[in-house]
């Protein structure tokens, strides 16, 4: 019997290539996209995410004395699978469909783009933190109930701490 060489069924690279190029922003297909997701899911048991530290609902991050910027245990739930061109689109592709303030909000992300090194760059694959999330809601004027339904979008778009800073920065630039 002759095998052919091939990479485990849970290589973190091939399911980060096979999600990106069946996101319908890359040209793939909406259902073939969410099929796609649903079955590395499945396949790999949550196996992906694990290095990731995740808190059930209700749980407290514990806090340090030391002012220090975000922490993963900080951040919504995020598993960096797709390049950050897909979750950009993604995010704009979302605001297409929701009512203001969060489109709005979610807008501002047009024109914001990848970094190729630094710390930009490592927190492209790092959840928006939900202190930066509180701040744009603050700084929009939004109701803790509108913050609460704001967390629950970043959570479910999967929104960078990148994309969460610049959201902010472009609200700081317009109130000044």
């Amino acid at each position: 019997m002759t095998r052919t060489p091939t990479l485990p069924y849970d290589d973190r690279s091939m399911w980060r290539r096979l999600v990106s190029r069946s996101h319908p922003d890359a040209g793939g297909d909406h259902e073939l996209f969410i099929w796609t997701v649903a079955t590395r899911d499945a396949i790999c048991g949550g196996e992906l995410g694990s290095e990731i530290p995740r808190r059930g609902r209700g749980e407290r991050a514990p806090r340090s004395r030391k002012a220090s910027t975000s922490s993963v245990a900080e951040c919504i739930p995020f598993e960096g699978d797709l390049f950050f061109e897909v979750l950009t689109a993604c995010v704009l592709a979302t605001a297409e469909g929701i009512d203001d303030p969060y489109s709005f909000l979610l807008r501002q992300v047009a024109d914001c783009y990848p970094s190729e090194d630094g710390p930009l760059h490592d927190q492209q694959c790092r959840g928006a933190s939900y202190r930066s999330l509180a701040a744009i809601g603050h700084q929009v004027g939004m109701s803790k109930g509108e913050r609460v339904q704001w967390y629950r979008i970043a959570e479910t778009i999967l929104l960078s701490q990148p994309h969460a800073g610049h959201i902010l920065s472009r609200l700081k630039g317009q109130a000044a």
